[in-house]
């Protein structure tokens, strides 16, 4: 698709080069924060995470047998969040957000994995698995 002027636009970086890497999640934590960002990752005009128990739902149907519960989702999540505030990324605590807290934590990880190309559109496709 040509850009503007009518010029080809210029090719994306190759990721090793760009400053902010994509984060590690390993399979269990990338399948939630997929159906916890599937609004994001839709391109919803004004996203918001999905509930803990849309995501429980969708992860039990997908990986049955696994006790996917909304705590045990919430509690994975919250490790990723963890971690990554441990690594300085901000805006993931509640005391940084301050009350009401709401979805904002939510919210604030989900944007910082899109912002790091963490999770893509096409990781939508491990919904579509089951």
């Amino acid at each position: 698709m040509a850009g503007v002027d009518g010029r080809l636009p210029t090719p994306a970086p190759e990721p090793s080069t760009l400053k902010d890497k994509p984060r590690k999640l390993d399979t269990d934590e990338r399948l939630a924060l997929v159906c916890l960002a599937q609004r994001y990752l839709l391109h919803d005009a004004y996203p918001q995470p999905v509930s803990w128990k849309q995501v429980a739902a969708e992860l039990a149907e997908l990986q049955p047998g696994e006790g996917w519960r909304p705590k045990k989702a919430e509690h994975l999540v919250a490790g990723v969040r963890r971690r990554l505030s441990g690594a300085g990324v901000p805006g993931l605590t509640r005391e940084e957000v301050g009350e009401p807290v709401g979805n904002m934590l939510n919210h604030n990880l989900v944007t910082e994995l899109l912002r790091t190309r963490t999770l893509v559109p096409p990781d939508l496709f491990m919904l579509d698995e089951s």
